[in-house]
């Protein structure tokens, strides 16, 4: 009975890792997220490592991932680090955004 119980507990802490995404954290990481290459797409390395998007700059998170929209996806900034870093492990002037599909 001990086994049966543990198993559906380790199968139940499983699942809800699997049901929770990464996503920005309630601050910035001390190591900035950088872009990597992830079957053939830019990805964020670390999107935990993003903190909230400051009121003053939501706008220019706004139309920064507006530039990802398709006709049948739409982008909004759901995280900011001052100090992301694009594929060459340099800062992005201004920071940047973590986009998120709406």
């Amino acid at each position: 009975m001990k086994k049966l119980i543990y198993a559906v507990v380790l199968a139940s802490s499983l699942l809800a890792g699997c049901v929770t995404a990464p996503g920005p954290g309630d601050h910035e990481g001390a190591i900035p997220p950088r872009l990597v290459m992830k079957d053939n797409l830019k990805t964020w390395d670390n999107a935990g490592n993003f903190g909230p998007v400051p009121v003053a700059l939501a706008a220019k998170g706004a139309a920064t991932c507006t530039t990802l929209n398709t006709k049948d996806a739409k982008y909004v900034a759901a995280g900011y680090h001052s100090k992301a870093q694009d594929l060459d492990h340099k800062p992005f002037a201004g920071g940047g955004y973590y986009c998120v599909k709406q």
